[in-house]
This record gives C-alpha cells, sequence and structure tokens, in this order.
C-alpha cells in the first residue's frame, strides 16, 4: 500500500515544480519584454523635442534621444567631462555643473569666439552652444552663475578626466560638429542628471498623464474663464511671475483679466514633456485670441508637486523664439544637417597646430 502513496506525493510534487516554473517561466519573460524608457523623457514632439540631449554626470556620457511615436529612442552616446567639482551647481564660481532642463538659446562659433576672448577663446575649441542657465526653477532657488555651454576644446585629453571644466560641458570637437546637426536653437533640449534613471512603461505613462492631464485642465479653466479652477492649477507657495510677484498678486489680476468681457481662445499643440528632479516643463506653442490680443508664441510651464502630489505650476515663461516665421515650419519633418559648422573637419576650423597636437 506504501508504493501507490508514494508514487501519488511524487507526481503531486512534480505537477508543483513544473506549475511554478511555468509561472516564473512567464513573468521573465514578460519582464523581459516590458519596455522601459528614460525618466526626464515623459512626451517628446518634433516641434521641441525631435531630439534631446541628456548629459549624465555620472558616468560623464552624453546621450542623444530622438523622437519615435512620442517615444525616446536612444540614437548615440558620446563621452563629455563637466566642472571639477561634483554635484548640482549652486553660485557663481563653485566650477560645478547645473542639473536641470535647458535649452540652447545661442551659439559662438571658433571665430567669434577667438574675437570675444583672445587667445584664450582657443579652450572652447570648433564653438559654444549657450544653454538658458539660469532657468527660472534655479532663480527661485537662489541659484547664481551663467555662462554654461556645451563647447569642445583644443585639448582633448582634458575629456578623458571626466571632472574637468569651471561648469560647462565638454565633448571632443568632431562630436559636437556631429551633434550640432540634431540641435535647433530654442527647440532642442539639454537635460543635465547626475543619473540617468529609466522607468517601466506602467510607471513611465503614469508620470506623463498626470502632468499632461494637468496640462490640459489649466488650458480648458482658461478659456472658460472658470477663474477658480483656473487658479487651482498654480502652485500657492511656490509660485513667482517675473512681472506681478506672487500666488496672491497674479491670482488678483487674473481675475481683473477674466472679468473682461468675452472669452479668449487658447489653442496648444506640439505639447512636449520633461523631468527633472522635483519639477517638470511642459513645452508647446501657445495660440492665444481675445477682443484685443492676437499672439503666437512658445509656452513653457515648470511644474512641481504640492502637498498632496498634484502638479502645480510655480512659473511661465512665453517667447516668440522657436516660432517665428524664419523658423522651420510645423509642417516640415526635422532634419539633420550642418547649420552651424561648415565643415565635418575640425582642422580646418582650429588650423594645423591643433591637427598636430591631437595626433601626438
Amino acid at each position: 500500500m506504501g508504493e501507490p502513496k508514494n508514487g501519488l506525493y511524487l507526481a503531486v510534487i512534480l505537477m508543483i515544480r513544473f506549475t511554478l516554473f511555468t509561472l516564473l517561466l512567464s513573468f521573465g519573460t514578460s519582464l523581459m519584454a516590458e519596455s522601459f524608457y528614460p525618466a526626464p523623457l515623459l512626451h517628446m514632439d518634433n516641434a521641441f523635442s525631435h531630439h534631446v540631449l541628456v548629459a549624465e554626470k555620472n558616468t560623464h556620457t552624453l546621450y542623444l534621444f530622438k523622437n519615435e511615436d512620442s517615444k525616446p529612442v536612444l540614437v548615440k552616446t558620446y563621452q563629455m567631462a563637466t566642472g571639477k567639482k561634483a554635484g548640482d551647481k549652486a553660485f557663481q564660481g563653485d566650477h560645478r555643473t547645473p542639473e536641470g532642463v535647458f535649452f540652447f538659446t545661442d551659439f559662438i562659433n571658433h571665430q567669434q569666439l577667438i574675437e570675444r576672448h583672445g587667445k584664450q577663446g582657443e579652450i572652447y575649441g570648433v564653438g559654444a552652444f549657450v544653454m538658458d542657465y539660469p532657468n527660472p526653477i534655479d532663480k527661485a532657488e537662489g541659484k547664481t552663475g551663467g555662462g554654461i555651454w556645451l563647447h569642445s576644446t583644443n585639448d582633448e585629453t582634458r575629456i578623458d578626466k571626466g571632472l574637468d571644466s569651471r561648469g560647462c560641458l565638454v565633448t571632443h570637437n568632431s562630436m559636437l560638429i556631429e551633434l550640432s546637426e540634431y540641435i535647433e536653437l530654442n527647440r532642442t533640449p539639454m537635460i543635465v542628471t547626475h543619473d540617468l534613471k529609466y522607468l517601466s512603461q506602467k510607471t513611465w505613462k503614469k508620470n506623463k498623464n498626470k502632468i499632461t492631464s494637468a496640462v490640459e485642465g489649466w488650458v480648458n479653466s482658461w478659456q472658460n474663464e472658470d477663474l477658480k479652477s483656473y487658479l487651482s492649477f498654480y502652485h500657492k507657495k511656490e509660485y513667482k511671475d517675473k512681472v506681478r510677484g506672487g500666488y496672491y498678486q497674479f491670482a488678483a489680476y487674473k481675475k481683473a483679466v477674466f472679468s473682461n468681457p468675452g472669452k479668449p481662445v487658447v489653442n496648444i499643440k506640439n505639447l512636449s514633456i520633461m523631468q527633472s528632479g522635483d519639477y517638470a516643463i511642459a513645452v508647446f506653442k501657445q495660440e492665444y485670441e481675445s477682443a484685443t490680443i492676437k499672439d503666437l508664441g512658445r509656452k513653457i510651464l515648470y511644474l512641481k508637486k504640492d502637498q498632496y502630489y498634484k502638479w502645480k505650476i510655480v512659473s511661465e515663461n512665453w517667447t516668440k523664439n522657436g516660432v517665428g516665421p524664419t523658423d522651420r515650419s510645423e509642417n516640415v519633418a526635422f532634419r539633420p544637417e550642418m547649420r552651424f559648422f561648415k565643415t565635418r573637419n575640425p582642422s580646418q576650423i582650429l588650423g594645423e597646430s591643433w591637427k598636430q597636437s591631437s595626433n601626438n
């Protein structure tokens, strides 16, 4: 009588093991199949994030991502150097590289660098892209300094050191020329972070949807002139308006505006969403029309979470830069091309002395 029982026992054990193995295999396969996305890049668009540069300070790696169906796809990585001291920039002269979301606002070529800085200008190599540090978040946190660039160098051995600039991001001359083909001033973001983190598709999508919902709710309440709802999208403690001051002064101004007859027409398009640490930005084209005003510009909303984990606007920036008639039409797809350099050969820009020193 003992043998049948033992046989049955072994059969049950084998069945349980097989079931557990099947479940683990299924779980592992689904885990491997799950997509992961870089946490800072929540929603991409062909106007303001057709390509995004992400600088990871911890590994001294510069990532180039492109937009593909509103999702980030890695194109290439580059080696870079950052500030001589580790950590986020806090004040002028601290030799630290700032962390956050920035845009390139200007390009200075090699000849202009020499004209501005004389012989000292040679240290910036073939050229420099100017970043808009400090942004409104930096200013609200009391950070100071400026002149933060993405540039190259006449001594590329610096890049191998990792920590070797006064706060700028530094890469090889040929790499800067290559990267320049993907950059449009006022349209291409640069995100600087200590560690580039990745999120599961579920978490990434949830984070994106929360900010998208906040932006859409803000627009709808503005169009409907629902003052209570509209103001609910602003951070009462941290909102700052560079003209009117804090939240309550801004609220009084908007109350007066909303009391005027007629409702405005507000349309937004080409939305991009990026996050850095505890804040996020939503950048888009904003069309506004009222009884007295009609305009089109680039709007950036800077948002932070309140004590209830709701995304609230802490600053706004509106400009015509990036959407003017001389810029690329929104109906024309972005194409990488030589916008800033006439040659891909650094020695033709820097001269034979650089070519010889780089070969030694």
